[in-house]
């Protein structure tokens, strides 16, 4: 009998160890089912927050507003090429359905500004020669269009050799998101500022504006060592030429 009650206690005892040991590995698995989710959030959460960072502007007076719609009252307006912080805050407008960044300007100044004139990542560059447009960095590509030198835009990746470039061409009339060949890029800021001022001088209104206005830049010593120099000079020699044939067309019907 003795030999009975102890075989007994025994299996009780392994019944309440094995039960207690599955109650654990129970309690194991929900702990590690509610350790993963927290996980799975915290990696969204960062997903979302590596979507700030650097931005470059691509479009010369952009407003930047208290909020995001085109009523949002006007902050301050950022110029081409200007590099800005992006904080990863976006907005849809419910009227307009446009989307808008938030950015922080050097300044500090803070606010809303459209994402399609805004290259995230990117790296500000200046076309230094005619480039040739391509929908993908392959020759067999190539389009009709080309990008003019001068022509400021964002570097948002590269491939081997190319270049792929956000940016408006001088000639073009919207945004575009292309590939041009690496070596037709300049992102050396005395050039982009060059570029950036000449750009404004040519769209004067007059010859003599634009000939003062780009001869302004080539006494200007900041500018001396820009890529641009002997092409802007011979702008100016151009502009001249076309100003005395004007002014002999005007003498000539006096």
């Amino acid at each position: 009998m003795k030999k009975i009650l102890i075989a007994i206690m025994s299996l009780s005892l392994m019944v309440t160890s094995c039960k207690t040991e599955g109650g654990k590995s129970t309690k194991t698995t929900n702990q590690e089912t509610s350790t993963n989710e927290v996980a799975d959030e915290k990696t969204a959460n960062s997903a979302e927050e590596d979507a700030s960072g650097d931005a470059i502007c691509l479009l010369d007076k952009l407003s930047v507003r208290e909020t995001p719609t085109a009523k949002g009252k006007w902050i301050t307006s950022m110029s081409l090429g200007e590099k800005v912080y992006f904080t990863g805050e976006k907005h849809t407008d419910s009227v307009s359905k446009k989307d808008y960044y938030k950015v922080k300007l050097i300044d500090g100044k803070e606010g809303w500004s459209r994402s399609t004139f805004l290259a995230v990542d990117g790296k500000v560059g200046v076309m230094l020669k005619d480039a040739n447009v391509y929908k993908r960095p392959d020759l067999l590509t190539k389009t009709d269009t080309k990008y003019s030198p001068m022509d400021i835009i964002a570097v948002v990746g590269t491939q081997d050799d190319w270049a792929h470039v956000k940016g408006k061409r001088g000639e073009g009339k919207y945004i575009e998101e292309v590939w041009v060949k690496a070596a037709n890029i300049s992102e050396k800021s005395v050039d982009i500022a060059t570029a950036k001022f000449a750009g404004l001088a040519m769209n004067k209104e007059t010859m003599t504006e634009r000939i003062q206005a780009l001869q302004e830049i080539v006494d200007n010593a900041d500018f001396a060592d820009s890529s641009f120099m002997d092409m802007i000079k011979d702008k100016i020699r151009d502009y001249q030429s076309k100003n005395q044939v004007t002014e002999d067309r005007g003498d000539a019907l006096k």
